[in-house]
């Protein structure tokens, strides 16, 4: 294959490429939060209570379907909620979106007891998701094929609308890390400095979570859980070896998460691969460079 057909290639899955690096983007950037508050395995359970809402929603796909159809033919404003109810069978987001926000309010509740506490419900989390994902889809009339895009995600396929919907979402969230960056960064990782300062510490980490929540949902409906999770990872942790400035920090990361999706997408054109394993890769290989130039260069 030449360099012209990778070109051509790239050009008729533009869409995709471009959903990618959105994802890529909107993860990446909160990863920085996600790795410098040691909250990585919050991260991993919620990627995975997200795609058990995806996986719910393939279970009541026929049964919200029959409902519209009914509440469709009756008078009243219930024909309006029989069509809401046929965009959720069409689209898996809504249901995942509900599911994974109820997982972050559960996550985001204050320990009552030692640390050891909040990481076995963090663990008993995931494995619940993980468990009845799998339920869900043995279930559903899709059947167990759909594992495999629950976790690889099918980007290419994405269509026009699917792609502004992602934009209109992560810019949203762009928007509030935007106005109330401060805020944020303060209680994340000064928590208590910033409860004597006057800031309500809870009501803005409600405020992370409630994000976090929405960008893992949005992203893994179109890009599968296992590049989700690699994005919250890889890019903050690349990044973070390189610079110690926080606004630096972010560029640097979103940065390592586009490039990563590009170099992803070209691999995957080369060798005929789906894009989430060369992406992973590419995420790995810039973690290594990464490692190994700042094993030669110490910051000081």
């Amino acid at each position: 294959m030449t360099l012209l057909d990778v070109l051509d290639s790239l050009r008729l899955n533009a869409t995709g490429l471009m959903a990618g690096m959105a994802a890529a983007a909107a993860c990446s950037f909160l990863g920085v939060y996600v790795v410098l508050r040691r909250i990585v395995f919050v991260g991993a359970a919620l990627a995975q209570v997200a795609g058990a809402g995806i996986a719910l929603a393939f279970l009541l796909g026929p049964i919200l379907a029959g409902v519209a159809h009914r509440l469709m033919h009756v008078g009243g404003p219930l024909p309006h909620v029989g069509i809401a109810l046929q965009h959720m069978v069409g689209d898996p987001l809504a249901v995942s979106l509900v599911v994974t926000v109820l997982g972050a309010a559960l996550l985001d509740r204050p320990a009552t007891g030692a640390a050891a506490a909040r990481d076995a419900r963090i663990g008993m989390t995931y494995l619940v998701a993980s468990a009845l994902s799998l339920v869900f889809i043995v279930k559903s009339p899709k059947g167990l094929d759909d594992v495999r895009e629950l976790l690889d995600g099918n980007i290419i396929a994405v269509s026009n609308a699917d792609l502004v919907q992602m934009v209109v979402v992560f810019a949203l969230v762009a928007l509030v890390h935007a106005v109330f960056f401060r805020q944020v960064l303060f209680v994340s990782f000064d928590p208590e400095m910033a409860a004597t300062q006057g800031f309500d510490v809870r009501r803005w980490e409600q405020v992370f979570f409630a994000t976090l929540a929405v960008v893992i949902s949005v992203a893994i409906s179109k890009a599968g859980l296992v590049a989700v999770f690699a994005y919250l990872v890889f890019p903050a942790a690349t990044a973070l070896k390189l610079v110690r400035r926080m606004g630096v920090t972010f560029a640097v990361s979103v940065s390592i998460g586009i490039v990563a999706t590009i170099a992803g997408y070209v691999v995957a054109v080369l060798a005929d691969l789906p894009t989430s394993p060369p992406t992973i890769g590419a995420l790995c290989t810039l973690w290594f460079a990464a490692s190994v130039y700042r094993w030669r260069r110490p910051l000081e």
